[in-house]
């Protein structure tokens, strides 16, 4: 008599010589799967402890499951724990190994410090450098800058991004030092920093990314979420204030105008005056910004000056 295959609706007769296949691998695991197990039952007949009793089995598994350690009974684990000066294992069990505990890993930071102006101090900031190191950071780089935070192309910012490298952490002292851009661009820049596999520490802002990497599922996700959450509307305060201060010195402006008093800013001569010799040089608007530090607009504006005095 053929072996029976067993398919999704139970046992059947195989007809094919294929299912007639199957059926025969199907019974040949079985037999080997029955000689495991009653190889497992042989080697656990008797108590661990040598009572010759027989061992004791949950009787509410589904499977086979050794009770009292592979013993008879409470006291025989027990006493056989006594005797070996250690927990009681099942027979045949695998012996567990205690993981070797790794090194501690070492928390890397790039520190990243803006004033707007050339006329501000960035003294005051420097403090970041020694709390990040009595926080056990190693500070790989100090990227000090002198620009407009709704500016994206400032190159302290570009080049500690083209620094970081996975794992590390910018620290900044506020998030506007960061970035004071629109919140489309700012988030575009956030996502670079994160691209290169690091994450930004400014005081304000939770930070949840350590926590959201240890946990799983719906937690994960929950975290992550408030993660983007919090760090959007940090971004979006940060550009709120700049444009709230811009709307306030406008309108002083304005008065001030109107009242006889407003002079306006003096103008840098020197910078002027590098801006117009680099034009004539043959350097573009772009390259003459870059290297006056400037932006585009006002090479352009002192470029126009000069025409309109030359002419």
């Amino acid at each position: 008599m053929s072996e029976q295959l067993i398919g999704r609706w139970g046992p059947y007769d195989p007809k094919t010589p294929e299912d007639k296949k199957k059926a025969r691998i199907q019974a040949q695991k079985r037999r080997e799967s029955q000689a495991m197990q009653q190889a497992w039952l042989d080697k656990h007949k008797s108590c661990a402890n040598g009572c010759g009793k027989p061992v004791a089995f949950y009787t509410d598994s589904p499977s086979l499951s050794l009770k009292h350690g592979g013993c008879c009974s409470l006291e025989c684990e027990e006493a056989w724990k006594a005797n070996n000066n250690q927990p009681a294992a099942p027979q045949g069990a695998k012996k567990r190994t205690m993981a070797k505990p790794t090194q501690p890993i070492q928390k890397i930071a790039r520190v990243y410090l803006r004033v707007s102006t050339e006329a501000q101090d960035l003294e005051r900031q420097e403090a970041i450098v020694l709390q990040a190191k009595a926080s056990g950071y190693y500070v790989a780089g100090v990227y000090r800058e002198k620009a407009s935070g709704a500016r994206a192309d400032r190159p302290e910012l570009l080049r500690m991004i083209a620094d970081l490298q996975a794992g590390e952490v910018v620290i900044a002292g506020r998030i506007d030092r960061i970035s004071r851009l629109p919140l489309v661009d700012a988030e575009k820049l956030v996502h670079t920093i994160q691209a290169k596999g690091a994450r930004l520490a400014v005081p304000g802002v939770l930070d949840l990314s350590e926590v959201a990497t240890e946990a799983q599922g719906t937690a994960k996700i929950v975290l992550e979420a408030m993660q983007t959450m919090l760090l959007r509307m940090a971004l979006q305060i940060a550009r709120e204030e700049y444009e709230t201060r811009r709307e306030r010195q406008a309108q002083g402006i304005e008065l001030a105008k109107s009242a006889g008093r407003y002079k306006g800013r003096k103008p840098n001569q020197a910078q002027h005056a590098r801006i117009v010799a680099l034009r004539l040089a043959g350097y573009s608007i772009q390259k003459t910004a870059d290297m006056t530090e400037t932006s585009t607009a006002q090479v352009k504006r002192v470029w126009a000056m000069h025409k309109k005095a030359a002419a």
